[in-house]
């Protein structure tokens, strides 16, 4: 379970662990990477990302360190190989590219925006991301920051929760695959005949 952040650096190192938890959440509909791996290497998909355009293997355990030490918002976005994300900085990019990066930025705080007078959430307020066999709560200070810093590419919307002691709301999810998973953050519903 995520703990609720306290200050500006817990806020972003918690929006940081929403991101890294996406990654992982979008992974599940990538394809393993085949080849031979060295022993004592770092297995891209299950030890380790690769965010690409790098070749630098970062280990799972620091991904969260990586993401807070990026000098600008970042696209995060999963490749069809496991453990491969496309990294683009906003810092980096110029005309087109740059205006096109802070329209989804734009975007994603816009979509957090909208839900947040409908819910009456403030930023103490936890929200619940459950997918497989994972469940985090985060607070929403940290939801608000990973839109304005970590554009993770997959589909998401925060809503109610009825019934849940843990959290407030919860943040719904979906994969490219567009599969449904185990967990209230399931944006697929099963039809009832």
């Amino acid at each position: 379970m995520t703990a609720i952040a306290a200050n500006t650096d817990d806020v972003r190192l918690e929006a940081a662990r929403l991101a890294s938890a996406l990654l992982r959440f979008a992974q599940v509909a990538t394809h393993p990477l085949h080849g031979y791996t060295p022993p004592g290497s770092l297995t891209v998909g299950t030890d380790a990302y690769v965010f690409m355009p790098s070749g630098h293997k970062v280990p799972r355990d620091q991904i969260e360190t990586f993401l807070v030490r990026l000098p600008s918002p970042a696209l995060l976005a999963p490749t069809t190989m496991r453990g491969m994300i496309a990294l683009i900085l906003l810092h980096e990019l110029s005309g087109d590219r740059r205006r096109g990066f802070q329209y989804e930025l734009d975007n994603f705080a816009a979509g957090l925006e909208e839900i947040d007078p409908q819910l009456g959430l403030a930023p103490t307020s936890r929200i619940l991301v459950e997918f497989d066999e994972e469940s985090h709560v985060f607070s929403f200070a940290a939801v608000r920051e990973w839109t304005q810093r970590f554009v993770v590419q997959v589909g998401w919307s925060v809503t109610s929760l009825e019934g849940e002691k843990r959290a407030d709301a919860r943040m719904l999810l979906r994969r490219s695959d567009g599969r449904s998973f185990p967990g209230r953050s399931d944006m697929i519903r099963v039809a009832r005949g």
